[in-house]
């Protein structure tokens, strides 16, 4: 009989076929949160009962809250217990001749799955469903589904067990079996488009004539899993302020806050340290976006900053020892560093560099801003978290996750840390809006110190009181003056000093950044007053800022989507904070309250069928690891599947699918200044307007959009203006010599004229990419007013109209004269 289906070939060679089959997903997304569940198709065709070990990933800010299994047609619901205990409850299964399911979180973002004693020739179905929030990105509501874990480089100093659990994980390059994914969307605003950038998907849009509903599924069914599913809806009308109301069967009450702020305050003064992981695994197009992103940051960043990069991976290298002040040298320098950088200094060693950045001096009069670009393929993510923690007083840190799979624990993780914001960037995204995104994040100052105050509450109300138990009174030998019982940890509910609690506290939220989405939940005890509108107060430079936001309806009856929110929230927090008993004790409480999975609670299933050949046969029960796919891109890796994340040499792994990921102990006590293939020192560094080390890119009617974007901004200097160069003229189709002579018939100056020419080529011809270039175009507007004459308003427009009636001719972009010229110098 021939052998079909992926198979594992082991050190014995012998071949073992998968007993995954198959993998489907539902979401439903509601404006800004989505409801997801992921169903896992088993089926045992060995001769004798396995056990399926599968580690998969999760949305990193989800609340796993529900877990039903079905074996040979029994369904059977999963109970939320204290981890120890559901581990328990499995392994006694398994001895007693039943079938059982065990789901418990290794890593906030990966999840491990255990379908033991499943018969020979039996099929098993899991169902996993979480809740997530979702993010805003320039007015898109962005989605994602994790679909695999990439291989995470492990420090010698980690001997975690879940760091254990990640580096047993074997990898293929494949998957035979399919997956399927549908998706609903519905919004409070008419649906303008969705699409994908990671998948080809069937939209249909207007589902039972409403315009704010929309189903979507894949083109066509994939048996890929190399890759994050990504989708972006684009809504007619802004997100606004919504205050909503969830109501439990047992009479609890949830509210959710749901805002996406607008605001801008004056820009802060700088230092911007950019820290770019040169890893093994970025090899590829990782290390190519990283470059991309990094030129787009330094050609974007304000006249009066200072400015570093730190590359690393088993050491790190900074460019400087300590941050330049941003100008003609500076930018030269930092464009040549971020054109040679290479994926080449091994492991991902990510702690050393940030210490060593944050044990330098402060600049005085500039706010430090460090921008982290990363895969966020390391396993030592609670230590790394932690030193930002106690630093975010210091500075603020932004992190750009990088790939088809960056690890969102890591990246989400120190930018909450670190009071900042966090992107992500797969493959096939446009880098450039999420840069522009970033950088304007970070030269803002975020609103601090936000205070929530819910209508009827004060707050006393709001905070939770020790819990006091009744004193012995009674005059006896056995007692008197001691509590009666000992204390326990009691449910939300059933405190009368906490009828509402807000999550986060006011303490814990991050600060308000413009543009992001902003989310707030009260958990209310049984019976207690429902707040008819909320005030959010939040300090600004320029003082408070206020908010009042009433009640809306419908609200969520009889639903308990908010309230695992709410408590997943407050799990998060907990989890942040550390490990001992009380924060422990707490998540257990939460977590078995609310049905949810955590560091401390798991989803376990028996099957309630004793079978008699199981419990004759559970001892040589075997276990069937479940390969996960590579990422897609991973280390550059194309058809030959290699691990290149080490700083040591790759050894043979006995089962081919396997790999470990492990550092060589090598460490740097102090850091090692960039070097390049090509040295800086002792090569002329031009301290001139211009010095192009950028890529040579073809004739501009082969370049994509995004490209001729980063060809023309690569050109400009660091003051803002466009020098006189042959970039220019090749967007234009053009000669240089024409371009300079219609200056000169004009009577500007050849700088002022390829400046005003380069703002009216991006209007013009770039209109969509406007995130993109509109920081770069701001410096370029206020380079032109600060000369003399063009702060009059009438030459200054004079200019303008001539350089676009100019590139008009010379480009295919046809636009009427009133429409730009009343654009061009609204950059803000």
């Amino acid at each position: 009989m021939s052998r079909c289906g992926l198979l594992i070939e082991c050190a014995d060679r012998e071949h073992i076929q998968l007993p995954l089959t198959g993998v489907s997903v539902v979401a439903e997304i509601i404006d800004l949160v989505a409801k997801v569940s992921i169903e896992q198709r088993y089926v045992n065709r060995e001769n004798h009962p396995i056990e399926a070990i599968y580690l998969f990933p999760v949305d990193e800010g989800a609340g796993v809250c529900h877990f039903t299994a079905e074996v040979d047609g029994r369904s059977i619901e999963g109970v939320v217990k204290e981890t120890e205990e559901a581990r328990n409850d499995y392994e006694q299964a398994i001895q007693s001749g039943h079938s059982a399911f065990l789901v418990e979180e290794k890593l906030p973002d990966v999840f491990k799955a255990k379908v033991g004693n499943l018969a020979a020739g039996s099929g098993a179905k899991i169902r996993l469903t979480y809740v997530t929030e979702l993010k805003v990105e320039g007015g898109e509501i962005r989605f994602y589904l994790p679909t695999t874990i990439a291989p995470r480089y492990v420090p010698p100093t980690d001997l975690s067990s879940a760091t254990a659990e990640l580096a047993s994980i074997n990898y293929t390059q494949t998957n035979q079996y399919q997956v399927e994914i549908n998706v609903t969307v519905q919004t409070a605003s008419i649906i303008q488009k969705i699409y994908s950038p990671t998948h080809k998907i069937d939209v249909n849009h207007n589902v039972g004539d409403n315009p704010m509903k929309a189903k979507l599924q894949l083109f066509e069914k994939v048996s890929c899993m190399d890759r994050d599913f990504v989708i972006y809806v684009e809504v007619a009308e802004p997100h606004q302020p919504r205050l909503i109301h969830e109501k439990s069967k047992n009479g609890t009450s949830a509210l959710m806050l749901s805002l996406v702020p607008s605001f801008k305050l004056d820009e802060m003064k700088i230092e911007a340290i950019f820290v770019v992981d040169r890893s093994g695994s970025m090899q590829g197009p990782g290390i190519v976006e990283a470059k991309r992103a990094l030129k787009l940051f330094l050609h974007s960043l304000p006249i009066d900053c200072c400015v570093n990069i730190v590359g690393f991976g088993s050491t790190y290298k900074p460019l400087f020892s300590s941050s330049r002040k941003y100008g003609h040298e500076c930018l030269a320098l930092t464009k040549e560093c971020a054109q040679f950088l290479e994926a080449d200094l091994g492991g991902t060693e990510i702690y050393d560099p940030l210490a060593w950045i944050f044990e330098q001096p402060t600049i005085n009069g500039y706010s430090r801003q460090v921008f982290v670009l990363t895969d966020g393929e390391v396993s030592n993510v609670n230590k790394v978290i932690s030193l930002v923690r106690c630093q975010r007083g210091n500075a603020r840190v932004f992190a750009l996750g990088l790939g088809s799979s960056a690890s969102h624990y890591l990246v989400e993780g120190i930018a909450r840390a670190g009071n900042g914001t966090a992107l992500f960037a797969s493959l096939d995204e446009r880098l450039e809006k999420k840069v522009m995104q970033q950088l304007q994040d970070a030269l803002q100052p975020a609103l601090t110190d936000i205070k929530i105050n819910w209508q009827g509450y004060d707050e006393t109300e709001q905070l939770s009181s020790p819990f006091n138990p009744p004193i012995q009174t009674e005059k006896t030998l056995m007692g008197y003056g001691k509590s009666r019982e000992e204390p326990v940890t009691p449910a939300i509910s059933e405190n009368p000093e906490m009828k509402l609690r807000q999550a986060p506290s006011d303490k814990m939220i991050p600060p308000v950044f413009d543009g992001r989405h902003f989310i707030v939940y009260a958990l209310i005890a049984q019976g207690a007053h429902i707040p008819e509108w909320v005030e959010v107060v939040a300090s600004a430079p320029v003082g408070p800022l206020l908010l009042k936001v009433n009640r809306t309806k419908p609200n969520f009856e009889e639903s308990q989507l908010i309230h695992r929110l709410a408590a997943k929230k407050l799990i998060q927090v907990l989890q942040e904070r550390g490990d001992d008993l009380t924060n422990k004790n707490e998540i257990i409480q939460l977590g078995c309250q609310y049905g949810l999975a955590s560091r401390y609670t798991s989803y376990v299933a028996v099957d309630p069928k004793e079978q008699k050949e199981l419990k004759d046969s559970w001892m040589v029960m075997k276990s069937r690891d479940i390969p996960v796919q590579v990422a897609h891109g991973w280390g550059g890796l194309s058809q030959n599947f290699m691990m290149t994340d080490s700083a040591s040499p790759i050894t043979k792994v006995p089962r081919v699918e396997r790999c470990l990921l492990l550092g060589d102990g090598s460490s740097t006590e102090s850091p090692t200044f960039m070097t390049f293939s090509s040295p800086l020192e002792g090569r002329p560094v031009s301290t001139g307007h211009h010095t192009n080390t950028f890529e040579t890119l073809p004739h501009s009617a082969l370049l994509s959009d995004d490209d001729k974007c980063i060809l023309l901004i690569s050109t400009q200097n660091y003051d803002g203006s466009f020098p006189m160069e042959h970039e220019l003229a090749q967007l234009l189709h053009t000669k240089l010599e024409i371009i300079k002579q219609a200056g000169e018939k004009c009577c500007y100056s050849e700088t002022i004229w390829a400046t005003a020419t380069a703002l009216a080529y991006l209007s013009l011809a770039l209109p969509k990419l406007k995130d993109s270039w509109k920081l770069a175009a701001k410096k370029a507007e206020k380079w032109i007013d600060s000369h003399e004459g063009f702060s009059n308003r009438e030459h200054r427009k004079s200019c303008i109209e001539e350089a676009y009636q100019f590139v008009r001719c010379n480009t295919s972009v046809r636009s009427g004269l009133k429409s730009v010229t009343n654009s061009i110098f609204s950059f803000e």
